[in-house]
């Protein structure tokens, strides 16, 4: 999945724009790490660095809301469970 969007050098970038940017980098990068290795790995590897980020930038207090937004959001699945993605 190659990265789709362009950050262009000197352009100013709105906060949702500079988002929108770095999310598809990450993902990108993270699926082409899933084809060495496992999705789950790549899963928890970024939960966990996810985590740390969080525990480093949040209050104690923030944190715990932080983790309790993740456990209680609903999420979709990027492909169907019969989908490959490599």
């Amino acid at each position: 999945m190659p990265y789709t969007l362009p950050i262009q050098k000197g352009l100013p970038m709105s906060k949702k724009e500079k988002l929108e940017a770095i999310y598809e980098k990450i993902f990108a990068e993270a699926v082409e790490h899933m084809k060495d290795y496992e999705t789950q790995m790549v899963a928890g590897t970024l939960m966990a660095i996810a985590m740390r980020l969080y525990k480093t930038s949040l209050t104690d207090e923030g944190f715990r809301e932080m983790m309790q937004t993740i456990v209680d959001v609903d999420v979709k699945s990027y492909f169907d469970k019969d989908e490959t993605i490599h």
